[in-house]
């Protein structure tokens, strides 16, 4: 064995630096890489806003006095920790051994790429003016973008950063732009889920209503029902999400009905990255207007019109059902518990306890779990490939802690309650 160095005894070697010679900046020649990073800033000047353009910082409210965020009766540890929640904890530690395990199946992977072949030729056929094809392409679309963007953007897709990011933009060219996604779906949407002063979703319909609290924005003499807005609107929803809303932040212009763009993109994305990312969904745009238009009107309005509104209409349908509904709003369930009102604040469809199994695994495959979006809000770092058979625990969990899960049958009485409340909502002050 060898002795122990007495290492504090060792004398340290006196360091040699090399001597310094300092040059006025005025006397320096500038070199390949000063010339680079000049040009590089030039840049950056050009593509920036003017100084007087820039906006003041939006005052930012501290998160601690939230009540969802208040120590509960009995609850310990972390801010926001309540007995749903750690029960909720449990059964995913029951099912799974560790958060890697919480992304997607191998089967789940299988329909991805039996999706993208669909959707790949599909879009051929559009490209070749085929009418069959370009009717079946919105539906192709939505096939690959539901179990893939959705997921990826929750990161549950996979385990690997890159894969989540470049699954993201499979919502190209027809259903939306990511980097106008990941901001209000993840920070404003999941957060403030249907509270209009922080969830911007409760604003893309407006004037329409789509919220209890929301202030109303048409006139009090007007006798027309908003409801139709959210209506003419969902036929165009995926155009705004591809295109104006991204072009609306490289323009620096507002949203309209308000002074502000309320759908910003991350601050790191620049907009040289933006506007690269909005060319596919311009190139679409602009293909059957300058190729067939010319040399067959109609087939070419075909081509320009119906994979934007059939898009639009999947979208506005899947996504708004679950939570543009009465019981979903906020003034009908108070409760200091974060998840709690995560789960009131969604309605789940073909999930009853008298649906067939079967049943529920393909409406939530075709659905992208959109159909149990009270178990994604409560839960959204899980994978939708599991929530067939975790539901019927998930939902004793809820009835334990007397959460009531908001349901309706099918997806068809789901739109049905949806429009109906839209109208209610949104009928005129007057009663006409």
């Amino acid at each position: 064995r060898l002795p122990e160095a007495d290492l504090p005894l060792r004398a340290a070697r006196e360091p040699v630096l090399p001597p310094i010679e300092r040059v006025p900046m005025a006397s320096q020649r500038p070199t390949g890489m000063d010339r680079f990073m000049g040009a590089g800033e030039r840049v950056v000047e050009l593509l920036s806003p003017p100084a007087d353009a820039t906006p003041e910082p939006v005052p930012v409210a501290p998160a601690s006095g939230l009540a969802w965020q208040q120590r509960q009766e009995g609850a310990v540890g972390a801010v926001g920790e309540t007995p749903l929640k750690r029960d909720l904890e449990a059964l995913l530690r029951r099912h799974f051994r560790s958060s890697a395990e919480y992304k997607a199946t191998p089967e789940h992977w299988a329909r991805i790429a039996a999706a993208f072949a669909v959707w790949a030729g599909c879009l051929a056929g559009w490209v070749a003016g085929s009418l069959p094809a370009t009717l079946a392409l919105p539906f192709a679309q939505w096939l690959l973008f539901s179990p893939t963007v959705h997921e990826a953007s929750h990161s549950t897709l996979s385990t690997a950063p890159w894969v989540n990011k470049a699954a993201a933009f499979c919502g190209l060219p027809f259903v939306y732009n990511p980097y106008i996604w990941w901001p209000q779906h993840l920070l404003s949407h999941h957060q403030y889920t249907n509270d209009y002063e922080h969830d911007v979703d409760c604003h893309h319909f407006a004037p329409a209503l789509i919220s209890d609290a929301m202030p109303r924005m048409a006139s009090a003499e007007s006798s027309f029902n908003e409801g139709w807005t959210f209506v003419w609107k969902g036929f165009l929803t995926t155009l705004g999400t591809s295109i104006l809303q991204p072009l609306r932040t490289l323009r620096e212009k507002p949203t309209p009905n308000y002074d502000v763009n309320v759908t910003p993109v991350p601050a790191a994305v620049s907009k040289r990255t933006l506007w690269l990312s909005v060319l596919p969904s311009l190139l679409v745009l602009l293909y059957p207007l300058l190729v067939w238009l010319p040399q067959a009107p109609l087939l070419g309005l075909w081509l320009l019109v119906w994979p934007w509104v059939g898009m639009s209409l999947i979208f506005t349908t899947m996504t708004q059902v679950s939570h543009v509904q009465q019981s979903c709003q906020p003034t009908q369930a108070q409760s200091g518990c974060w998840t709690a009102r995560q789960i009131h604040a969604s309605l789940d469809y073909s999930l009853g306890a008298a649906t067939p199994m079967p049943e529920q695994q393909l409406v939530t495959a075709l659905a992208a779990g959109l159909n149990a979006q009270s178990l994604h809000h409560a839960m959204p770092t899980l994978s939708c490939a599991h929530f067939p058979r975790m539901y019927a625990e998930y939902r004793q969990i809820c009835e334990r802690h007397g959460v009531t899960i908001r349901h309706s049958e099918n997806v068809g009485t789901a739109v049905r309650e949806m429009l109906e409340y839209v109208f209610e909502n949104n009928r005129p002050v007057g009663g006409a």
